[in-house]
């Protein structure tokens, strides 16, 4: 093996050729085979605890992302061991560069050229906790791009599909996400059959449990057959040796329980996961059956899923309460009548109109507030003004990423930077006026329950005023409202509210107060099933009421929309597949009853009627 020349073994941010600066440096260690090094954390990062990732274009073997981990003394160290696809003697040229800045490391170019597996033994691995899959130990930035052909994705766990599917993606699904560790594979072309494989050599006997999904939506009501069993390796394949069961992968995850044998596990033994005729799979490590602690309702299996289902259905589904008696807040409640409340505001591209957002923000506070602005690699315009508008107020962090990684990734890291019991999800192309989260919070505590609580705005659908919808059926945008009106709207509006917040099934996600409780039951965003948007914010309603949270409107409170100034071009193809991937997770829900009877709603309803010259009245006041 080739070591690079210069680097020496430090592992505290430092070399032997005294480089401080860069973002750090990677060498080749022969024995065991192994990559090692330094990184520095992403710079302009709010929390500079959080790991950096390094991405290693491999020669041949596309691109695998390596999580740096931190060493205790304030620095992060990297230390991979090469996996056997790049001990086979074969030399390949690989680049590390800094996933954030783009940048490349100091010792890159690196040579990789190791010999066989035999002739270089792995390092010894840690004795697993009893009972638990290999996978437990899953390195933090599983992910990169393959050829389709099986192949060793990490320790323990082997990918692969037929042709004619060429390449795949495999990414590791965050435990945050899920209920383990897990990874999906998505393929260039469906293929006939989808495999993953896990090792069994660390897996006692019994009932396990396997979840498994289809990871993108390409049709409505998607499933594949999925067949699992188990095989023993075979030189470099795989033997199949007993079917354990069959049943139907859709696109929302499903348990599978399956009994392995005594026989079944230890040395080169492994459980298959594979999918017939998909474009992909993802599946979570095999974990032990839980324990049933309370009886089941029937005896029948089936039935009991199916009234479970119904029940969802009928939270969802079913018409909202009616509301009860609310207080009264005052119209002006005191300076620091909230509790402390963070504000995530994802930001790519739009200067003038996050300007503005930043400004209102500023100037509307009454109470502890934080602004977390995530920005998404937006382009130098908006990157610098964000600095700027950083540097003069203290309330605002910036938090920026080099590379784009979409929407709805910018909000669940921007969820996790915070942590305040109340998180405000915030549209850039928003203004808000004074007092606003003082409203806001007025409506979370006058609804026992309630984990969401959404404004009334010019443009935010069903909570629209004056008008809905358009003559023609689109959603109206209320033109006649404009920026300058904001705090004529919000008096106007004081005096017609009846500040009755009603409760609804969805809530429209340009502004949305919500619970900590709520990300900690029902998880993040879905970042998966709706990477750029249209949708997510639904989904996260969906799974909050089913999980019987309340969604409030605060029937007091606007918020004034320009309406997506970040997206543009694409809309109509980020609709159709958010539409498929609702279809696909919410089977049984209707999304266009659940907007008829938002639209529908009679609290609204009579706050409308009284607004409907609203037009005319801020005409007035411009001409006054």
């Amino acid at each position: 093996m080739q070591a690079v020349e210069g680097i020496g073994d430090r592992m505290d941010g430092s070399t032997e050729t005294g480089q401080e600066a860069g973002d750090g440096a990677l060498r080749l260690h022969p024995d065991p085979p192994s990559l090692r090094g330094w990184a520095r954390p992403a710079p302009l990062s709010p929390d500079p605890s959080f790991p950096p990732e390094i991405g290693l274009d491999i020669e041949g073997l596309g691109t695998r992302v390596l999580t740096a981990r931190a060493d205790g003394a304030g620095g992060f160290v990297i230390d991979w061991p090469l996996p056997a696809t790049l001990r086979d003697g074969v030399p390949r040229e690989a680049r590390a560069f800094h996933l954030v800045t783009g940048r490349e490391l100091a010792g890159s170019p690196l040579r990789l050229e190791a010999g066989s597996a035999g002739e270089a033994p792995a390092p010894p691995r840690p004795a697993a906790a009893a009972g638990f899959p290999p996978l437990s130990r899953w390195p933090g930035g599983l992910a990169g791009v393959l050829p389709a052909a099986m192949a060793e994705l990490a320790e323990g766990l082997q990918g692969g599909a037929q042709p004619p599917a060429a390449t795949q993606r495999f990414e590791m699904v965050p435990e945050s996400q899920s209920s383990g560790p897990g990874v999906r594979l998505l393929l260039d072309a469906a293929s006939p059959r989808v495999s993953l494989l896990f090792r069994l050599d660390e897996v006692p006997a019994g009932r396990l449990v396997v979840t498994a999904w289809l990871p993108e939506a390409t049709e409505p009501n998607m499933h594949a057959v999925l067949e699992l069993s188990i095989q023993a390796r075979e030189g470099p394949g795989f033997r199949p040796l007993r079917v354990l069961r069959r049943a139907r992968a859709f696109r929302r995850p499903v348990e599978i329980p399956v009994e392995l044998q005594p026989s079944e596990t230890g040395a080169g033994a492994w459980l298959a996961v594979e999918a017939l005729g998909a474009k992909g799979l993802a599946a979570l490590a095999p974990r032990a059956a839980p324990q049933m602690h309370a009886s089941p309702r029937f005896e029948d299996g089936r039935l009991e899923a199916t009234f479970g289902r119904a029940e969802t259905f009928a939270r969802i589904h079913g018409a909202a309460p009616r509301p009860g008696p609310a207080p009264d807040p005052a119209r002006r409640l005191p300076a620091g009548a909230h509790p402390f409340t963070q504000v995530v505001l994802p930001v790519h591209n739009g200067s003038d109109e996050v300007r503005a957002c930043l400004r209102a923000l500023s100037a509307a506070a009454t109470g502890p507030m934080q602004v977390v602005v995530v920005d998404d690699g937006s382009r130098d315009l908006t990157a610098e003004m964000l600095r700027e508008e950083a540097a003069r107020d203290p309330r605002i962090v910036l938090h920026r990423r080099e590379m784009n990684r979409g929407y709805t990734k910018s909000i669940n890291e921007g969820v996790a930077l915070t942590g305040a019991d109340w998180v405000v999800v915030l549209n850039s192309d928003t203004v808000v006026p004074r007092g606003w989260l003082d409203r806001l919070h007025a409506a979370a505590r006058a609804r026992p329950g309630a984990g969401m609580v959404g404004p009334i705005s010019n443009a935010a659908s069903w909570q629209s005023l004056p008008a809905v919808k358009r003559p023609d059926g689109s959603w109206s945008t209320n033109d006649a409202i404009r920026p300058e009106h904001l705090d004529r709207v919000q008096a106007l509006l004081d005096a017609a509210t009846e500040r009755a917040y009603p409760d609804f099934p969805l809530l429209n996600g340009f502004c949305t107060l919500i619970s900590r409780e709520v990300f900690d039951r029902v998880g993040l965003y879905d970042e998966e099933a709706f990477p750029m948007g249209y949708g997510e914010e639904t989904d996260l309603c969906l799974r909050a009421r089913a999980a019987g949270f309340r969604l409030v409107v605060a029937d007091d409170c606007f918020v004034f929309h320009h309406k997506s100034v970040s997206f543009g071009a694409g809309r109509t193809e980020l609709t159709r597949a958010g539409g498929l991937e609702m279809t696909n997770k919410h089977p049984g829900v209707v999304i266009p009853v659940l907007e008829r009877m938002m639209q529908e709603n009679a609290v609204l309803g009579r706050l409308r009627g009284r607004l409907a010259g609203i037009a005319e009245l801020l005409a007035e006041g411009e001409s006054a």
